[in-house]
């Protein structure tokens, strides 16, 4: 059975395609499958561009095949949630990770270290066209750091920002995900 991880950031890929394998499951890109989307994320909630980015997927591959959507959000308390489920349209356009890590750090400029919490959030939605796509969920909470190390990885603008490198919210839905995906695999 075909599990397809529907993205086309390479490290969001990578890092879910290493969580999945520790637990037996092998992961597909929609690239190495010749499928390309850009999927308008037009959902007022993480679980719902989730559901957008795995259903669309549904109609370009057999109807055995497991589709992961996900959505991540970053959730700042002392900006009142910002980012949010915006993150890389933060300022109204689409920004590089270096606009972002700069707009966060003037954003907090004035923050103390210890109002400087922050949620991770992630929404993966499991879609194949014979179930219900169900939605599972992870948080991670840390603190944004008041100067960025020199650590980046592209597509994950804010890990240069945490004092943690890898955050845990995507193992987390990961692992909310797999009894689910072991039904949908017998």
């Amino acid at each position: 059975m075909t599990i397809i991880y529907a993205t086309t950031n390479p490290g969001k890929f990578a890092e879910a395609k290493k969580n999945f394998a520790i637990h037996g499951v092998v992961v597909t890109s929609p690239l190495e499958l010749g499928l390309s989307l850009d999927v308008d994320e037009t959902g007022s909630s993480l679980e719902e561009n989730a559901v957008l980015k795995a259903e669309a997927y549904l109609p370009l591959v057999s109807p055995g095949t497991i589709i992961l959507g996900d959505d991540t959000g970053i959730f700042i308390d002392a900006l009142g949630g910002e980012p949010g489920i915006k993150v890389r349209r933060w300022k109204g356009y689409k920004m590089t990770d270096e606009e972002i890590i700069s707009h966060c750090l003037t954003r907090l400029a004035l923050v103390p270290p210890k109002n400087r919490t922050v949620n991770f959030r992630i929404a993966i939605a499991v879609a194949c066209a014979t179930h219900k796509t169900q939605v599972f969920t992870g948080d991670y909470h840390t603190y944004i750091l008041e100067k960025a190390r020199d650590f980046r990885e592209p597509g994950f603008p804010f890990r240069p920002l945490i004092s943690d490198e890898t955050p845990t919210h995507r193992t987390d839905a990961i692992k909310a995900a797999l009894p689910y995906l072991s039904t949908l695999q017998s």
